[in-house]
């Protein structure tokens, strides 16, 4: 190595005498040290080499969703409705069906509180023969590679000689705010973990009317369960969050018809009973009171039409505002793995240490360059 230093500062100190770079003697300098790039280049490799051979196998699983999101009525469409059915006054066809943008499903899906739903459902674990929960696969049986578990070993042995962190290792940890504060989402350190996990291995896009799922596992089974839960997750949480507000007008609505209903019931018995106990009475008296309960019968029985008429234009309402979320591809068990890529790692690796040799070459280059001319001055 002094050597090789010595005709650097030989080439450092001929570029200073004649206040150029030759690069004819450049090139055959940084040849001079071709024995040390090769070393660097062959150690970063064997680096990249472990880490290639440590590196768990990763399976995606792919499917395609097809959306048909219905659009609700127009303000327009409702006001004609109403206005046929005698209902124009009561407001309903001002009220249009909220529906989510089909851009936003993807960033929807990697939220928190999506996720939080996701990660209790289980998938099989063929090492284990049997099913664990997604927060169970993260904290517990995932696999890494072995730079993983090296950089953590500092931390794992602060955390052994810790008798803080032993005590909470031995108790599960638990959530600062209530589970019933419903208007805040609390993780503890578990979730959060698995969270973080599963937006690494969950990947949605849209694609004009398609969505496209691919979800990545360790083992091909898991992948295409953990990518048929989200469409089944995804279906469901879509559809809680359009319908709603349009569920509970409905739920409203029908309990209202419901006891309209009863009142009708309830009159018409009320007049009928009077008429079978006054038949054959002919009485200004009696004839009243039997106006007085028609009269009531055909106010319950009007309201009772109304409001039968709103509980069917609020049942299409949900109807027409429910997301069509079609499977247009099935998740399919993978049958080799995506991850890792070894000959394309190899390579990258091979690049990176021939780059990194060349980078340290002229970092040596410079501070030779700068010692030289201090030394000088």
């Amino acid at each position: 190595m002094g050597t090789k230093l010595q005709v650097l500062d030989k080439f450092i100190s001929d570029s200073f005498q004649n206040e150029e770079i030759n690069i004819k003697e450049l090139v055959k300098t940084i040849l001079n040290f071709k024995i040390w790039i090769f070393l660097v280049t062959i150690v970063v490799f064997l680096l990249g080499l472990i880490f290639i051979i440590s590196s768990p196998d990763e399976y995606v699983a792919k499917s395609k969703l097809l959306l048909e999101q219905q659009q609700g009525f127009s303000g327009k469409s409702l006001g004609g409705l109403a206005g046929i059915s005698g209902l124009g006054n009561l407001g309903l066809g001002n009220q249009g069906s909220e529906s989510i943008p089909a851009e936003l499903i993807p960033e929807l899906v990697m939220e928190s509180d999506f996720l939080k739903e996701l990660i209790y459902e289980k998938i099989e674990i063929p090492e284990e023969r049997d099913s664990v929960t997604l927060i169970q696969f993260v904290n517990e049986y995932e696999k890494h590679d072995f730079y993983y578990h090296l950089f953590r070993l500092p931390a794992l042995i602060s955390t052994q000689l810790s008798s803080t962190s032993a005590k909470d290792k031995n108790n599960k940890p638990q959530p600062i705010i209530s589970s019933e504060d419903q208007d805040i989402l609390s993780l503890n350190s578990e979730e959060r973990k698995a969270i973080v996990q599963l937006r690494s291995r969950i990947q949605i896009e849209k694609e004009d009317r398609l969505l496209l799922i691919q979800t990545k596992m360790q083992n091909p089974v898991g992948s295409a369960q953990l990518n048929g839960i989200l469409i089944r997750k995804l279906k469901s949480y879509l559809t809680d969050l359009i319908l709603e507000k349009e569920i509970q007008n409905f739920e409203f609505i029908q309990k209202r018809t419901n006891e309209a209903k009863s009142r009708v019931e309830s009159t018409q018995k009320a007049l009928a009973r009077f008429r079978d106990s006054n038949r054959g009475i002919n009485s200004q008296l009696v004839k009243t009171e039997e106006d007085r309960l028609q009269s009531d019968f055909n106010l319950e029985f009007s309201v009772y039409n109304s409001l039968a008429q709103q509980l069917e234009q609020a049942r299409i309402k949900v109807q027409e505002a429910t997301p069509l979320l079609n499977v247009f591809q099935r998740p399919q068990i993978p049958t080799s793995n995506s991850e890792p890529k070894y000959v394309l790692l190899g390579m990258v690796f091979l690049v990176s240490g021939f780059v990194l040799a060349i980078l340290s070459f002229f970092g040596l280059l410079v501070f030779q360059i700068l010692k030289f001319h201090f030394s000088n001055v």
